[in-house]
């Protein structure tokens, strides 16, 4: 049975980490193609007669004055799987009008939240089961597909208490052709990295040094995870550091001279409602790569038994006031910097139910409801490890033994009416949830 819970938990682990290090892929290929590309191609000779009319002086003077009537601009910016179902990057990017800085923080995708209440009211509307407490990558796939990105905005923007102006969604798949497209991204690689898993269809082999990585070498390198001695931190400062290579390389004369090709490259992977991206042109030659400043959202990763990131509420609302304030850079930065490191509030942790282990005994005088009952919530996606008689027969109610409160008002929904019985030194067993199921649900 131990073994059963380890593979399982191995599994939930191993697909954290896949996807966690991609939420840093696309940081500079879509801020900077969605915020400065596009920008860019306003510098070409294609654009030079439009900028040379008169009445489009005037409309650009007018753009000016609409820009610098505001002090920032805001985006969430998307990654998706090859489905679209699931959100694998999720960040927040400011640009100061004023500076021409662009502060990036890096959102996790395992990163739990609440759905709002409107959004959740919709969601359960249409579809039972799902759980109010999720993963922030979760949230797209319960949503019509045209509404994906408008809610995803409005999750963020409640969640973070951050208004967002923009949205620029970008499909993963464009990575490793963007990177080959602008000659591939000169950087120091820190260490030897290996590794190899055939199920996530893996090949790592890279050298330690100075070198010119192409597409999949830039994968290779943001998805590699062993032997950072800091552990998760030292992977996300590499990451950081690929990143901000990767402007300077975009940023390059022979790159910007290229960049309606790059920019039309983008546009096949990126859904965005970003119109005005042509007006920011005022800005071009103030924006470089020490311009660009990288944030991780303030909190901590739980892998103790599942894998999810618990953001911390307090040091997040001020992560964002500083940077909308523009004082994130005055004196020191704190938790959500380039360093990851300060102080941080122990946030509450929330656990999704069908990462633990469960326990369904049959309190009923119904032969077999336990095991009809394990295979009902299998299908919905719960593990169970267990489907016993309880001792102490008949049980009127069904009662729902959980670590958490939250835990079982998202399992309560399985059942009719259960009792719910909170024990936190479930979380230390083997079996973390016990169900003991009463006539209550046998009469249904």
């Amino acid at each position: 049975m131990a073994r059963k819970v380890d593979r399982g938990q191995k599994r939930l682990l191993v697909k954290f980490i896949k996807v966690f290090s991609m939420t840093f892929l696309l940081l500079l290929l879509v801020a900077g193609l969605a915020t400065g590309a596009y920008v860019l191609l306003a510098k070409n000779s294609l654009f030079e007669s439009w900028r040379n009319k008169a009445e489009d002086r005037k409309a650009e003077e007018a753009a000016r004055e609409a820009l610098m009537g505001k002090p920032n601009t805001t985006l969430a910016i998307f990654g998706v799987d090859k489905d679209g179902f699931r959100t694998d990057v999720a960040m927040v990017a400011v640009f100061n009008h004023r500076t021409a800085d662009v502060d990036i923080v890096s959102i996790p995708r395992d990163t739990q939240i609440r759905i709002p209440d409107d959004i959740y009211e919709e969601i359960t509307s249409r579809r039972k089961g799902v759980s109010q407490n999720v993963k922030i990558n979760e949230v797209p796939a319960y949503v019509k597909s045209e509404d994906r990105n408008k809610v995803s905005v409005k999750v963020m923007e409640e969640t973070f208490g951050v208004e967002i102006d923009h949205y620029v969604n970008m499909d993963l798949d464009g990575f490793k052709y963007m990177v080959d497209m602008i000659g591939g991204v000169p950087m120091e690689v820190p260490m030897d990295m290996k590794y190899s898993d055939p199920e996530q269809d893996l090949e790592i082999d890279l050298k330690a040094g100075q070198q010119t990585l192409s597409g999949s070498q830039a994968e290779q390198l943001v998805r590699f995870r062993k032997g950072y001695a800091d552990g998760d931190i030292g992977r996300i400062s590499v990451q950081h550091t690929f990143m901000k290579a990767f402007m300077a390389q975009l940023l390059k004369v022979d790159n910007r001279l290229n960049i309606m090709n790059i920019g039309a490259s983008a546009l096949l992977y990126v859904d965005t409602d970003f119109s005005n991206a042509l007006d920011y042109t005022m800005f071009i030659d103030q924006i470089t790569p020490e311009k660009i400043h990288m944030h991780m959202l303030p909190g901590e990763v739980n892998d103790r038994n599942r894998a999810y990131y618990t953001y911390d509420y307090e040091e997040t609302k001020l992560l964002f006031e500083q940077i909308l304030s523009g004082t994130v850079r005055e004196g020191e930065e704190g938790e959500g910097t380039e360093d990851g490191e300060g102080q941080s509030v122990e946030p509450a942790k929330i656990i999704n139910p069908k990462d633990l282990a469960i326990s369904v005994q049959n309190g009923t005088r119904i032969s077999g409801f336990a095991a009809k009952t394990k295979d009902r919530l299998a299908q919905a996606g719960y593990t169970v490890l267990e489907a016993v008689n309880y001792e102490n027969k008949p049980v009127q109610t069904t009662r729902l033994k959980v670590p958490t409160q939250e835990v079982g008002e998202a399992l309560a929904r399985e059942f009719n009416n259960p009792k719910i019985e909170v024990d936190e030194s479930l979380l230390d067993q083997e079996l973390e949830i016990i169900i003991i199921l009463g006539e209550s649900d046998g009469n249904q």
